[in-house]
């Protein structure tokens, strides 16, 4: 990755608990979806420095960055096969990367960010870094999501951190454009939704400012109510910030894949 270069930043549904990486045949369509991404993404820039994980299973009420040196594993789901919990994911965290991502949090106005040395690797973090860089050697620092669910200040979430995918992290948003359980065995359901986060992220005819404002009405977007339950929109949050991350920069749809039996987006935000 040439120092003119800016890291991509990846939106992905990171799918039910740990089903994405035991096989179950419908995530199947969903990690061929994660390799391809990476495996462009890799194939252009090269490894990354570290990886940021902002994991919609990581809601707090404050800013808070994963700071441990060898993060622990959160086995946050329930009833699985006894395989679901013998998962381990070896990756080394950055404490010290992790420290200056809280100072730059805390100089944008968060300012309780803080560094959580005892954050673990939930779900949303392990299971597709499992299926996307299995060898674990590069650093994974975990991001929360913030209770509120207030799709503009994840926005500025994420501005106060995109100096750091100009230094080489890929940052990854874990979550899901369609997280509506009451929807799951609709036909397409969410595809009214995701058209409209596509069209809104590509539209190559607003500018940066305008895109910002748009996404920090996205409860606003058609077919919103039918993809994210009512007060829980923690799914999306992820999305909001990477789009933070980008100033505002355009993204592309990079899949349309089947959840269940209805849809969910992801994107790559490239500059």
């Amino acid at each position: 990755m040439s120092h003119a270069q800016v890291y991509p930043a990846l939106f992905i549904c990171h799918g039910a608990g740990p089903l994405p990486v035991l096989g179950a045949e419908g995530h199947v369509h969903m990690v061929d979806a994660w390799k391809a991404h990476v495996s462009s993404i890799l194939k252009r820039y090269g490894n990354p420095r570290a990886i940021a994980v902002v994991s919609a299973h990581y809601q707090t009420a404050e800013a808070a960055v994963g700071g441990g040196a060898q993060p622990g594993m959160i086995y946050d789901y329930y009833n699985f096969p006894p395989a679901a919990y013998e998962l381990r994911y070896p990756a080394p965290g950055d404490a010290a990367l992790s420290a200056r991502m809280v100072a730059a949090l805390q100089k944008a106005g968060f300012s309780t960010a803080a560094a959580d040395p005892e954050r673990g690797f939930d779900h949303g973090v392990f299971v597709p870094l499992l299926a996307t860089f299995p060898d674990a050697s590069i650093p994974v620092i975990p991001i929360s999501v913030l209770a509120s669910d207030d799709p503009a200040e994840h926005i500025r979430f994420g501005q106060a951190l995109r100096p750091f995918r100009e230094e080489g992290v890929l940052f990854i948003g874990s979550g899901s454009s369609f997280h509506h359980s009451q929807y799951y065995q609709v036909v397409d359901a969410g595809s009214r939704f995701g058209d409209a986060l596509t069209t809104v992220l590509g539209d190559e005819t607003l500018s940066k400012q305008q895109r910002l404002e748009k996404l920090a009405e996205v409860g606003a977007f058609d077919g919103f109510e039918e993809a994210q339950p009512p007060g829980r929109h923690e799914h999306l949050m992820p999305l909001l910030t990477l789009a933070g991350t980008a100033n505002g920069a355009a993204a592309r749809e990079a899949a349309s894949i089947p959840f269940g039996l209805a849809n969910a987006r992801e994107y790559i935000f490239e500059e």
